[in-house]
């Protein structure tokens, strides 16, 4: 016959595996709710960077259609133009800064010639909310006024 054996004692669990097992769950759970969140901070900077960008090419497109523009070079006068690109838009405004002779080397005599400074201020919008504003100098070269 052969002999009897006892079964082995039992030990106490008392739940160590759910316990692990919630611990991980948990630890899981939070590395997802921070990867979620991080990546909708990142979508929302590169959607704020898309605008600026929008804005920033909206004011200078908007410069090189006033410089385009013969009209938009007024003596006496401020000029305001309004350009819409889209979902972007530039107002442009053009002043009058004073005369010099035309820059040397640009091939027009200061015997006959003036240069006519304007200060460009384009101020680019996007729907969004971004703006952009570009300053810039230029010139026109005018036959010489007669006093």
């Amino acid at each position: 016959m052969m002999p009897h054996r006892d079964p082995p004692p039992r030990r106490r669990q008392a739940g160590v595996a759910l316990i692990t097992a919630l611990v991980i769950l948990v630890i899981l759970t939070i590395l997802g709710v921070t990867a979620l969140s991080t990546t909708s901070l990142e979508q929302r900077m590169a959607v704020g960077v898309q605008e600026g960008q929008r804005a920033f090419q909206a004011a200078e497109s908007g410069l090189m259609m006033t410089m385009n523009t013969p009209s938009a070079f007024d003596l006496y006068a401020t000029n305001q133009s309004q350009y819409s690109f889209g979902s972007a838009s530039a107002d442009v405004s053009t002043d009058f800064h004073g005369w010099s002779a035309p820059p040397r080397g640009s091939g027009y005599s200061a015997v006959n010639f003036s240069s006519a400074h304007f200060k460009a201020t384009s101020t680019g919008q996007a729907a969004a909310g971004a703006r952009s504003i570009i300053e810039q100098g230029m010139y026109q070269i005018t036959p010489k006024l007669n006093n």
